[in-house]
């Protein structure tokens, strides 16, 4: 059951009472299924499902629906479920019964289970169930940590003074772990007092209701008495170390289990100068290797054919060997005890609640309820094709009513293919980490490898997030040559630039200044050359006057 450490899921399911022939819509054909006395197929949903009103279940159920096939949910983990369905007529299973179920963990199984269970005429149900409300029967898997079992524990009254005490089935079977839906069955035979559980139609547990159960269902005449206890003086130890004994004096506790065989000689033929591994002769380059990026290729190493031919290769060293003087931390030899007594064990009393119950399921009770009550720690749990009969010949009608086997193997089909889609894509991911890798190693044996070696170095003093989020394009840039030079050359560029710059600001400011001096030098000498051109011009008007009175005097 789990107890504290296993959260147990108690999936337990529903029937509707409809006579001697249930029917089930399936497509455009009504299936019927003679021989059943409660059939649940969720075709009409969860019509008739009372939610408890108790504080603890908060979970919701849901109705699933996959190609059709309509089934109950469970679509959260970590919450309580409770829900009741009243049966119209109980039923008496006094005279032997069928019960079989569907159930699938569609997102797999790490803490939880699905067990069916019927409640007594005298339970809390609807608004009012809980966990303690009585029950008949619990079947169903359960699996928690390495709890994993396929439960029977029935709650028989004991005729003699009307007590109810749980009985279980010892070493039940284990259920399957994987996501397919699984048929859990459970027939009992009240006339032959056998049981049968099967899973998906394979018999998994079978015996007798009377000795495979515990405690049984006839408890034992005699029993050991609760007030008697072992005497202080009692010895039940059957040998001791002999108190005369003592330790040889040549006895050296402290040799060595093994020692260096002195004798033994290199073997002829050992090859000293062969490595033990090669690069694979047969290897090539492959098309994709980028020498630039990947740096310069290298085989992958393979045993050594030569050392195979040979006793051995490499550096021969002498081997050690069983030390004879070597005989470990003494202890004394083990003497018979002479006041042994033998085991204790409490002295038999009769049994005050002792009775043989020859017909234990008419004291079972009727089913009147059941109830659906989980607590799981796995969500995706769904339930389908729930049936109780007294005729065992009607779960094998129904697996091939409802197409079980068909419905499996498509599943199984499906997850199949997934998990090889799933398995094909890591080793895609787990080959690309690996080029990764080998880029990274190729890349670190030379200037690539100091340079990103030095930028790690940088990025592992700063705090903080920062830190995190600047070494990514430092991995980035590890196992991507390609990328590292054009950073480096980046970066070259960008300090050139900042040392260059104020020179070339100096020299273009320079130029500047020098155009602007020569223009305003330009500007003056034009100048000049204006005011002597005036100048003369003055001296010509100067001159002409002189020039008449001369000619006069001629």
């Amino acid at each position: 059951m789990g107890g504290l450490k296993t959260i147990a899921t108690v999936a337990t399911v529903a029937f509707v009472t409809t006579g001697s022939s249930l029917s089930r819509a399936n497509g455009k054909e009504q299936q019927k299924l003679d021989g059943a006395a409660f059939l649940e197929t969720f075709d009409d949903g969860l019509k008739g499902w009372v939610k408890s009103e108790v504080e603890q279940y908060t979970g919701v159920v849901e109705l699933a629906n996959e190609n059709g096939e309509k089934s109950l949910k469970v679509p959260e983990k970590a919450r309580h479920y409770g829900y009741t369905k009243q049966l119209s007529t109980p039923f008496d299973p006094r005279d032997g019964f069928a019960i079989q179920f569907e159930a699938a963990q569609t997102e797999g199984l790490d803490c939880g289970g699905a067990y069916l269970k019927y409640l007594t005429e005298e339970a809390n149900t609807g608004k009012e169930m809980d966990g303690s409300s009585p029950y008949v029967l619990m079947f169903g898997p359960d699996k928690c940590g390495s709890n994993n079992k396929v439960h029977v524990i029935f709650k028989h009254k004991s005729p003699k003074d009307g007590e109810l005490e749980e009985k279980h089935l010892k070493d039940p079977p284990k259920m399957p772990s994987d996501k397919a839906p699984h048929m859990y069955t459970l027939l009992v035979n009240t006339k032959e007092h056998t049981y049968e559980v099967k899973i998906d139609g394979k018999v998994e547990k079978e015996g007798s209701i009377f000795e495979d159960f515990e405690p049984p269902f006839n408890p034992p005449k005699m029993i050991d008495d609760p007030e008697d206890s072992k005497p202080e003086d009692w010895v039940d130890e059957k040998q001791i170390p002999d108190p005369n004994a003592k330790k040889p004096d040549d006895w050296d506790e402290d040799a060595p289990m093994e020692i260096l065989d002195e004798e033994a000689t290199k073997p002829e033929g050992w090859l000293d100068d062969e490595p033990e591994e090669i690069e694979d002769p047969e290897a090539e380059e492959p098309e994709d290797w980028d020498e630039e990026e990947d740096g310069e290729y290298e085989a992958p190493l393979v045993p050594n054919p030569r050392c195979e031919e040979a006793p051995g290769c490499g550096e021969w060293e002498q081997p050690m060997k069983e030390n004879p003087d070597y005989k470990g931390p003494w202890s004394a030899p083990m003497i018979d005890n002479v006041l042994y007594k033998g085991e204790w064990a409490p002295k038999q009393i009769e049994n005050p609640k002792y009775y043989e119950d020859p017909t234990p399921f008419e004291n079972v009770g009727k089913i009147s309820a059941v109830a659906l009550e989980i607590w799981t720690m796995s969500d995706g749990l769904t339930l389908d094709n729930i049936l109780i009969s007294k005729d065992f010949d009607t779960v094998d009608k129904a697996a091939e009513t409802f197409d079980f086997e068909a419905k499996k193997e498509a599943k199984e089909k499906a997850l199949k293919e997934a998990e090889e889609k799933a398995a094909e894509e890591a080793e895609k991911a787990a080959e690309k980490a690996e080029k990764a890798e080998a880029k990274k190693a190729a890349n670190a044996a030379g200037f690539p490898g100091k340079v990103t070696d030095l930028m790690y170095k940088v990025v592992e003093k700063i705090p903080g997030k920062a830190g995190e989020v600047l070494t990514k394009p430092v991995d980035f840039m590890a196992e991507n040559v390609a990328a590292l030079y054009a950073f480096l050359a980046t970066s070259l560029l960008s300090i050139l630039y900042f040392i260059v710059s104020p020179f070339v600001k100096d020299a273009k400011k320079t130029a500047a200044t020098k155009k602007k001096v020569g223009k305003a030098k330009k500007t003056d000498e034009v100048q000049e050359d204006d005011d002597e051109e005036e100048e003369e011009e003055e001296e010509e008007e100067d001159e002409k006057p002189k020039k008449k009175n001369g000619r006069s005097k001629k």
